[in-house]
């Protein structure tokens, strides 16, 4: 049998443990936002949420927390910078014949010949 004395200091022991892994815990999620927000590029959350091992929508979570519309923002960015890579390449379609992406078959060149 186990000594009263014994099972306090294990006691004591195990309530420490807990307070670090709670402070270890939060130094990550805090590092994890720290990190999530440093880039708006499409990917980037999942991505750090990956290697703090937390979930994508929990991660969003606590950026929505810290800071507000920051989300919102970053997801017009990644379309102000779709726009503008579409605009860089959207005059090639109509130069080089319309822009359509059907192709013929060998049937169908047949046909045509």
């Amino acid at each position: 049998m186990t000594s009263t004395s014994n099972l306090d200091t294990l006691r004591r022991k195990a309530e420490k443990s807990a307070k670090t892994a709670e402070d270890d815990k939060a130094a990550l999620l805090d590092a994890a936002v720290k990190a999530a927000v440093t880039s708006s590029k499409y990917g980037h959350l999942s991505a750090v949420a990956r290697e703090a091992g937390i979930t994508s929508q929990y991660l969003r979570d606590l950026v929505e927390q810290a800071h507000p519309g920051w989300l919102a923002q970053a997801a017009e960015e990644r379309e102000a910078d779709k726009a503008q890579r579409a605009s860089k390449h959207g005059g090639r379609a109509a130069k080089e014949g319309g822009g359509s992406t059907a192709r013929r078959t060998r049937k169908s060149d047949a046909a045509a010949a």
